[in-house]
């Protein structure tokens, strides 16, 4: 086989003459219109910007190109890529089209003829063009139909779904199209509905025979693994095919394999180096490479990288209802981890180097899970490729979300059939993959939401979609992965879809319930797939976006950075049930973010002490696509809110936390390691001025995989005064734990009211900085308790490149108990930290004082 890359230089235009302009593909018209300056000097995210985008995408757009192949590829003989040699006596090679994206509606014309017409930005297309193609003066155009038009004509034509009644945060008819939904708009994003060639494009030669992947399973004994590798190859023309392999182990021993085409491979790895999710072991990776041959000619070569492990979900009846827990080389897992939404609106501009830093970020934070939210796009290759050398285990949703499809359509079956089994067939090798979901959301809205009608037909039409078109593909392409029809779920077919004693949960009680954090207490979930809590991005991603005059909370610009109606209000009256009023917006930024974080952490914490009950907690949302006011933990530009900092905490393998009232504190310690873990617990009752009323330790030892209660405090049993109401506003509680390896030194904290009648005093902190080679270390003392310190680089201008500046540190927005010296190291930097007055320090109290 044979590529001839179509990237690069495209001429593209638009239908009413108003846009003609060069474009390096892959890329898209809004991302193209972007730098073209169409929404102004500052771009489409600036402002209200974003706003032009449906006026520009309403018209058609064509990309078009001549080219020229090189000598010899369209010859009419046998040309293998082995130097000059050639091969005789075959029949003509054959020539296709390959595309692997084009978003979303095209037509497309090779040479003067129409090859055909594409409609799914989720899948692969292949035209052949063995009798059209030339070595000079080959053109193709490729013309994008108006994406708007056809959803808005489509809905009016079946409309299955009313439209949303809190207003227009997604495109009416957005389910009628195979294309990435947010880009409709969502309640974190923009209705940006973009077009283009957004994946590789090629013109491939095949002869003879073409090596399309292999099929890797694997079958683990107490010893060995065997392997067994089956090579699919699409044959066009009968020959003498046969496969030569290597396995190259991570200890660099290459083990050969070879087998005739058609065959199966099968052979045995001793003493296999098993792969582990991040948090439970390392991540060995094997390099299997196969080579098809036709006698000494190479005709093409497949690559994987596999990771030699079980991973299933584990369901049966306990004392609860039944479990639901990734069961990873036979041990069950509590899954902590976020949702994953594209990282751009410009699906081009995202790259391998800034998946790598979100996905290690998420590592770094102790994740052991990231699931792929069903409203987006399938990810690239490379996505996977850095969950399995990060030891994320990905819950895969399929790209169905929040919506009904016209399942009586044959040709939309075909066209999902197509979709699903391409991206399976893609990602089914990857030691990552965990779980394979058929949609979000959708089952849980059928039984308790208005916006799906609850018909017969649409129900029938929904169980033939997700419980027999999508199966019967999953069960031909990858049986060995665990399918899921819907999240959330107890089984599927509309019984109880959240139960919380069964399956996976979506729990939003806190947030668009407007409960108070203390509600998750009185919930146990199996496994909570999601929830989630808004706050504002940082100051300087607001800069990125706003004038001056933008910056206040309730402004029209503010406002356009926020796609939940309402969210910026509940954000401000979430943060005053707990917290002050802050003075400023860069102060309302720091106490959102506070409230964010603690919503999260309470959550968290509370499942995590019921280990066995429940055994997943994934927070809604770990990123986002364009600057905006959401769930995310890290905003658009990278920059960690307080909550990624808190779940870094909350998702260790040891969390030391607390759960108390108004009078009683009871410390737990939750152990998801695999050893047993002793150490010395000390707790402390401090009051606001530093002062210690009472400090006492206790030797604590913790089994693996189990939650513990440590330690129990109640103020009632203290003196009189302790208890009272003046007395409760000037006290907290603080527990430490340090293993007695001391690899672990955790903190928590508990007041008995809530922060905001905190009589806290100025804590005066002490800083330092201290050079540890190449890493600077700050060096925190403070006299008195000083909570939520956050550390950032002095001044608060916007960075050149938002998407290359952020500011990290080791741990930020900790609380800091008296005396006591704290050491964060810098991990990334804008600028060069040299001195302290590079730093700036807020706690608490800085937010509503001045």
């Amino acid at each position: 086989m044979e590529i001839f890359d179509l990237s690069g230089r495209w001429k593209a235009s638009s239908d009413c003459g108003s846009y003609l302009w060069d474009s390096d593909i892959p890329s898209t018209v809004l991302c193209d219109m972007d730098k073209l300056g169409v929404f102004g000097k500052q771009g489409a995210f600036y402002r209200e910007n974003n706003r032009k985008s449906l006026g520009v995408m309403n018209r058609e757009f064509s990309y078009s190109r001549t080219f020229d192949l090189p000598d010899g590829f369209c010859a009419n003989h046998q040309h293998y890529n082995t130097g000059d040699q050639y091969k005789q006596g075959r029949g003509d090679p054959s020539y296709y089209l390959e595309a692997e994206g084009l978003d979303t509606l095209t037509t497309i014309t090779f040479n003067g003829k129409v090859l055909g017409r594409t409609d799914n930005m989720h899948r692969a297309y292949r035209f052949e063009v063995s009798s059209l193609i030339r070595t000079h003066n080959n053109s193709i155009t490729i013309k994008f139909h108006n994406s708007l038009e056809y959803i808005k004509n489509k809905h009016l034509l079946r409309p299955l779904m009313l439209e949303d009644p809190e207003g227009v945060t997604t495109l009416p008819g957005f389910y009628t199209i195979r294309k990435s939904h947010c880009s409709f708009g969502w309640d974190w994003g923009p209705q940006m509905p973009d077009a283009g060639i957004w994946r590789p494009i090629r013109i491939v030669r095949i002869d003879g025979a073409r090596f399309q992947n292999l099929r890797v399973l694997q079958w683990h004994s107490d010893t060995s693994v065997e392997l067994t590798i089956k090579p699919e190859i699409e044959i066009l023309e009968q020959g003498d095919y046969r496969i030569t392999g290597i396995i190259q182990t991570p200890e660099n021993r290459s083990i050969p394999f070879a087998c005739d085409a058609g065959e199966t491979c099968i052979l045995a790895i001793e003493n296999p180096q098993i792969w582990w999710p991040n948090g439970m072991g390392e991540q060995p990776l094997y390099e299997i490479r196969a080579t098809l041959y036709e006698g000494d000619y190479i005709l093409g070569v497949v690559e994987k990288t596999i990771g030699l492990r079980t991973l299933t979900v584990e369901r049966k009846e306990d004392a609860w209802g039944e479990s639901f827990h990734f069961l990873v080389n036979d041990i069950p897992l509590f899954a902590r981890g976020a949702n994953y939404v594209p990282e751009d609106i410009y699906l081009t501009r995202m790259d391998k180097e800034r998946t790598y830093n979100l996905l290690n970020d998420c590592r770094e934070a102790n994740f052991n899970c990231i699931r792929v939210w069903g409203g987006g796009v399938y990810p690239n290759d490379y996505f996977y490729d850095i969950c399995d050398r990060l030891g994320l285990i990905v819950w895969q949703d399929l790209m169905f979300a929040c919506a009904i499809y016209d399942i009586q359509d044959n040709e939309f079956v075909d066209n999902i059939s197509a979709e699903i089994r391409q991206n399976l067939e893609r990602i089914r090798h990857h030691a990552c993959l965990g779980l394979v979901c058929g949609n979000n959301e959708m089952e849980w809205f059928f039984v308790d939401y208005d916006s799906f009608p609850q018909t017969k037909e649409n129900e029938y039409e929904y169980i033939k979609q997700y419980h027999i078109v999508i199966p019967e593909v999953h069960r031909s392409v990858c049986p060995e992965i665990f399918y899921w029809s819907s999240s959330p779920s107890s089984g599927g077919y509309f019984e109880t879809p959240n139960d919380p004693n069964r399956g996976d949960c979506h729990f939003w009680e806190v947030w668009h319930g407007n409960r108070e954090f203390s509600e998750y207490k009185r919930h146990y979930f199996r496994f909570m797939s999601e929830f989630g809590f808004e706050s504002l991005p940082t100051m300087r991603t607001i800069l990125s976006f706003t004038k001056p005059e933008d910056r206040n909370m309730f402004s029209v610009v503010m406002e356009e950075h926020q796609k939940r109606v309402g969210g910026n209000s509940k954000i401000v009256n979430y943060l005053t049930k707990y917290f002050q009023y802050p003075t400023d917006l860069d102060a309302l930024v720091y106490v959102s973010q506070l409230s964010q974080a603690e919503a999260i952490r309470y959550g968290v914490e509370h499942w995590r002490r019921h280990r066995g009950r429940c055994m997943g907690a994934i927070y809604w949302q770990l990123n986002d696509n364009w600057p905006v006011a959401s769930w995310s933990s890290i905003d658009y530009y990278g920059n960690w809110k307080a909550l990624h900092y808190a779940v870094k905490k909350a998702f260790d393998n040891i969390l030391l936390s607390i759960d108390g009232d108004d009078r009683q504190a009871t410390v737990h310690i939750s152990n998801e390691s695999e050893d047993n873990i002793e150490g010395a617990l000390t707790v402390h009752l401090i009051t606001v001025e530093g002062e210690r009323l009472a400090t006492f330790t206790n030797k604590v030892r913790i089994p693996y995989r189990s939650s513990s209660v440590v330690e129990s405090f109640d103020l009632n049993s203290f003196p009189t005064s302790a208890a009272s109401s003046n007395m409760k506003r000037k006290v907290l509680f603080f527990a430490e734990f340090l293993t007695d390896d001391g690899k672990s030194s955790l903190e928590a904290c508990h007041t008995f009211v809530p922060y905001k009648h905190l009589d806290i005093r100025k804590p005066d902190i002490e800083v330092g900085l201290v050079a540890l080679g190449d890493v600077s270390e700050i060096r925190l003392r403070s006299t008195k308790p000083a909570l939520f310190v956050e550390i950032s680089e002095a001044g608060s201008s916007t960075p050149s490149d938002p998407l290359k500046s952020r500011f990290l540190c080791s741990d930020n927005f900790f609380h800091m108990i008296p005396d006591k010296e704290y050491r964060v190291q810098i991990i990334t930097s804008i600028h060069p930290i040299i001195s302290t007055t590079d730093l700036a320090i807020r706690t608490l109290l800085d937010s509503y004082t001045e």
